[in-house]
């Protein structure tokens, strides 16, 4: 019997297309005082997924400050649940790092329809998801994000990466959360200088998509917002991110692309001063070079440079590659222009909620710039 005779014919006449379309719909709640609340929304999360149970990684210097809570609100959803506790420091951002967090969810039995609730900082964030991602092929997962940056950054967007041998996001995966949990509240443990740092990526998505919110930012010069104040910051923030990545988010289209605003810079030279800058701090210094070259190339007036100068100063993040990383950093861009193969597609501010990509920052306009932020008083 021929393939024909089966209504197989179609074997011979070449390829089989096939189109799968993925829609992932999931909830970003932000809002104060999430924790103290009886896990309702999580049981609903819990509910929906028909997760028979928790897995929670936790960020050891997360954990000091709220574990208890996390814990209590897991009780209160009467799920069975298990504490995995994830080093702190990007070290655990690593394939050592992955390989320990999925031997841990092996050891507790956990299933395909366990959820993973990761709590902490953007570490813990970017290593859950990729865990997340691949172990049986998939599970469920949800983030409670306690910094500031990952808040406004890592926990949104659904993607994980982890880095080795200085190599950044060598691995990774897109993998929706279940549900993101966002507790402005939870950042008042923090090091000033941590709040700071994650304000620069708030600074950064507003610059690309949200001249309002520039506005809101100027309105608290030489001090931190807190309270409302800050709750309304980070909803801003998060759903600027959100808008950039609604048409495409899963590939590198031109909206995506505005979020490597400060990156191409900032990635080489958090990596030069081998990551004793804060991720924050080393966008803020990408954003400084990228206006100051902005201004030079005449894509910028003078006085927009300078207002993007003056927010970055007045919340006391760096706008100055400091002399001793020039060469380093430089040698970090030619690093990635060969992972890429081909240009950094640099995005320069034109205005609050305007910026364009440029194909690359030749060596002499690099220098250019990076003197010119130096010479400022």
């Amino acid at each position: 019997m021929t393939s024909s005779h089966l209504g197989l014919s179609f074997l011979n006449q070449g390829p089989i297309l096939v189109r799968a379309h993925r829609i992932d719909t999931y909830a970003v709640h932000v809002d104060d005082g999430l924790l103290t609340r009886p896990g309702s929304l999580l049981t609903d999360v819990l509910d929906r997924l028909d997760s028979p149970d928790v897995v929670i990684a936790v960020d050891t210097g997360a954990a000091e400050h709220h574990l208890g809570a996390v814990t209590a609100a897991v009780l209160s959803t009467g799920r069975p649940f298990q504490v995995v506790p994830v080093p702190a420091g990007e070290a655990s951002k690593s394939p050592d790092g992955l390989r320990d967090l999925i031997g841990a969810l092996h050891r507790h039995r956990a299933s395909r329809r366990t959820l993973l609730l990761a709590v902490g900082g953007g570490m813990v964030c970017d290593l859950a998801t990729t865990a997340a991602a691949v172990y049986m092929r998939g599970i469920p997962y949800a983030l409670l994000p306690t910094t500031v940056l990952a808040q406004v950054d890592a926990a949104i967007g659904g993607k994980g990466g982890l880095d080795d041998n200085g190599a950044k996001n060598l691995l990774g995966a897109f993998h929706h959360p279940a549900a993101v949990f966002v507790d402005p509240l939870l950042t008042g443990t923090l090091p000033e200088r941590h709040v700071r740092n994650g304000l620069a990526e708030v600074i950064k998505v507003a610059l690309i998509d949200d001249p309002d919110l520039v506005n809101a930012l100027e309105q608290h010069p030489d001090r931190l917002p807190t309270g409302q104040a800050l709750t309304g910051i980070v909803r801003a923030a998060i759903a600027a991110k959100l808008r950039l990545l609604a048409a495409d988010p899963f590939e590198q289209g031109d909206l995506r692309r505005l979020l490597n605003l400060g990156h191409c810079i900032g990635h080489p030279y958090e990596a030069a001063t081998g990551y004793q800058v804060l991720h924050g701090e080393a966008v803020a210094v990408g954003m400084a070079v990228a206006a100051a070259h902005a201004h030079l190339t005449d894509v910028a007036t003078l006085a927009e440079r300078d207002r993007i100068l003056g927010l970055l100063d007045a919340y006391r993040l760096p706008s100055a590659l400091p002399e001793a990383m020039r060469e380093l950093t430089w040698e970090g861009m030619d690093t990635v222009r060969r992972v890429r193969g081909g240009p950094l597609h640099l995005v320069l501010p034109r205005t609050p909620g305007n910026c364009t990509v440029t194909d690359d920052i030749d060596r002499t306009s690099y220098d250019k710039a990076v003197s010119e932020l130096a010479a400022r008083p």
